[in-house]
């Protein structure tokens, strides 16, 4: 439970909350006044790990639901991470490390089709 006051506002937000972890999930539930909230976390194996998450806002009368997935390349010491959501964006980022150097190379591309927009980045992570 949530209270504030400032002056001339004054208002409390009660919200439920319940996670349950697993060796190879996690799900986490919110339920309050605003809306609820719902993710799902999994690793299937070493390489691959999956989630999804649900939001619905009962104030905006809005929904919405997400879909990433990480893969993970141990011996080309690669790691990809794409989503996939309701707004219709699709991204992901390609992430490389170029051993003996602390250095890793990303490059990542996101589309939104909705709003017809296409975003590109290219980065250098020292460290």
């Amino acid at each position: 439970m949530v209270y504030h006051r400032r002056p001339g506002e004054e208002g409390a937000i009660l919200t439920l909350a319940g996670k349950y972890t697993a060796p190879k999930w996690v799900a986490t539930l919110n339920v309050g006044y605003g809306g609820a909230h719902a993710s799902y976390y999994h690793r299937a194996n070493e390489q691959v790990q999956v989630g999804v998450e649900l939001e619905a806002n009962t104030r905006l009368q809005d929904t919405t639901f997400a879909f990433g997935y990480q893969l993970n390349l141990p011996q080309a010491n690669v790691v990809f991470r794409g989503l996939l959501d309701s707004n219709w964006s699709v991204g992901g980022v390609l992430e490389k490390k170029l051993p003996p150097l602390p250095v890793t190379l990303a490059l990542g591309a996101f589309l939104n089709h909705w709003k017809n927009r296409f975003h590109c980045g290219f980065s250098v992570i020292v460290g």
